[in-house]
């Protein structure tokens, strides 16, 4: 069990289950476990090495392009060591060959040229990195024209046909368009050049496949078939591409179906399992002051928070202090002030205090407000950004809050998305008031002059100096902040470096991470002011400021010019 009272003490209440834990719908556990178990944070600490079924199913997901462009490589390299090769062979047959001796040069030419062009395409295409699609796509080209002298020695109407066929039906299945139509005119254009003249009668046919005394009628029935079946293997290779494009697309839109059941499937069974774990306490059952315990909602290393009911029937969450604190009297002092500072605050924006225990109970015990939601960091894992509408109405409500607090003295010195609830779907609640004050959580840090979260601590918070209620206005612009832009302010590779951020760096201008008017940017740049007193005198100040910037309203700041990287 770690010592996370914060996680534990007013973030109980997002389970939202008006029946007991055990027979809460699972869904809904999900709430409790991710803001109110410590348990369930120490589970998401030892197995956030192990990758979770979203991120296998993401890995598994191959784009249309990629798995495409996979095949062909594979193909392609496979078709240019065939391209080296029969070349070859062919060029050592023609060795023992009679025919035209000019027809001959010009095939050994042109043979020669094609071999040369497959060597230097098979290099460019023996991996990814060094593939180059324009300089294999031009040797392709010249390696086509080169052919056509074997298309004139070995026979315009003979079996070397067969590798024009091959070959269109090669390039028409990959994805480069102006190569498949460019081959296609070479080949089949080629062929016709080369078999016109002796199809009107204007030269003999001098190749090695030449058919003496053969009618003309039949070369041009002939030549038909052969322009027909080029043209249909070109056709045939672009219809199979288009076929395969469209299976990859099909079998990507299948495997993201699978890996988002598989991720819903496991929020399942990870919500029943902490749902289970949530179950009777020890004090389940038991009466503290005016209240029945029922199940346990969290624990921390502190004690537990208990739903409860008072006896006229309204619900409420009860956190008691376990046995092991209560021998300590450091622990007991601390927990009476923080129920102390508690009690002095009321709005209808801060978790209400419906029953503190004596200062000499055995058990001491704070009954609170039972909410029913989730609070704003479970939203942001939901989608990065909050809509600026729905933003305004959330920073007007906890500035109200933050404003009796002000007016209290009370510093809440922990402001950050997991102290913002959204109680019933229409109330922002500020919970955690003083929890920092009792112990750490994971995140915090805690000692005699730092308290507070790095991502939304003030400077002269993390620089351990003195914090008053502006520290609190630096936490709600931090928050702003992260709504608007879907980022936190300052990211570092340690605490150490955020710390270090947070006191000496700007952040980044949130206009360049998303659409934010100009006025609301300056209205943000007063709020994160480094300088205490260059920020808003108040929450209320800044909540104002930016509903104004927000309706296109004039907002009388100027913002320090550094505000910005």
């Amino acid at each position: 069990m770690c010592d996370s009272c914060v996680e534990v003490h007013w973030r109980v209440y997002n389970a939202g289950m008006s029946r007991g834990v055990s027979d809460a719908n699972p869904l809904r556990g999900i709430d409790l476990a991710r803001s109110a178990s410590d348990h369930a944070v120490v589970r998401d600490a030892e197995s956030s090495d192990r990758p979770s079924a979203s991120h296998t199913s993401r890995e598994r997901r191959a784009t249309v392009a990629g798995a495409l462009g996979r095949s062909d490589l594979s193909r392609m390299r496979m078709f240019y060591a065939f391209g080296v090769i029969a070349p070859s062979v062919a060029l050592f047959a023609s060795l023992q060959a009679s025919g035209d001796p000019t027809l001959r040069s010009a095939y050994w030419v042109g043979n020669s040229v094609v071999v040369l062009c497959n060597i230097a395409s098979f290099i460019l295409t023996r991996s990814a990195e060094r593939y180059r699609a324009l300089p294999v796509a031009v040797l392709w080209i010249v390696s086509n024209i080169a052919f056509l002298p074997a298309l004139a020695y070995i026979g315009p109407f003979s079996s070397v046909l067969v590798v024009n066929a091959m070959l269109l039906m090669f390039i028409s299945l990959g994805e480069l368009r102006w190569t498949a139509f460019a081959t296609a005119a070479i080949n089949i254009g080629g062929q016709f050049v080369i078999a016109l003249p002796i199809l009107l009668g204007w030269v003999q046919d001098r190749s090695l496949s030449a058919v003496p005394g053969r009618h003309l009628r039949d070369l041009w029935t002939t030549e038909l078939h052969v322009l027909g079946e080029l043209a249909a293997g070109f056709l045939l290779g672009r219809w199979a591409r288009a076929v395969n494009t469209r299976a990859f697309s099909d079998l990507e839109i299948a495997m993201r179906v699978i890996g988002d059941k598989e991720e819903a499937l496991a929020e399942v069974v990870d919500a029943a399992r902490r749902v289970n774990r949530a179950n009777e306490g020890r004090w389940s059952h038991q009466v503290m002051g005016s209240f029945r315990l029922g199940l346990v909602l969290g624990r921390g290393g502190m004690g537990e928070v208990y739903e409860a009911v008072r006896d006229d029937g309204t619900p409420a969450a009860v956190k008691l202090l376990d046995a092991r604190s209560t021998d300590h009297l450091g622990m007991v002092e601390r927990f009476h002030r923080e129920m102390a500072i508690a009690a002095r605050l009321d709005s209808p924006h801060i978790v209400r205090v419906y029953e503190l225990s004596a200062l000499d109970a055995p058990v001491p015990y704070l009954a609170m407000e039972r909410l029913y939601g989730t609070d704003l960091a479970w939203r942001l894992q939901l989608e990065s950004r909050v809509p600026p509408d729905e933003l305004v109405v959330m920073l007007e409500q906890v500035a109200r809050g933050l404003e009796v607090a002000r007016r209290a003295g009370v510093v809440h010195r922990d402001l950050k998305p997991h102290n913002l609830f959204f109680h019933a779907g229409t109330t922002w609640k500020i919970l955690d008031f003083g929890v920092s004050k009792l112990i750490g959580s994971r995140g915090t840090l805690t000692g005699d002059g730092i308290i507070g979260t790095p991502q939304y601590m003030a400077p002269e918070q993390a620089a351990g100096g003195e914090v008053g209620h502006l520290a609190d206005v630096y936490a709600l612009g931090a928050i702003a902040y992260r709504c608007l832009t879907g980022r936190a302010l300052f990211r570092g590779s340690d605490l150490a470096e955020l710390v270090y951020q947070v006191v000496h760096a700007a952040p980044i201008r949130p206009s360049t991470l998303g659409p934010i008017p100009p006025a609301v940017e300056d209205v943000l740049a007063v709020a994160l002011a480094k300088n205490p007193r260059l920020r808003f005198p108040s929450a209320q100040d800044f909540a104002q400021a930016f509903i104004r910037a927000h309706r296109g309203r004039s907002v009388p700041i100027a913002p320090s010019p550094g505000a910005w990287r």
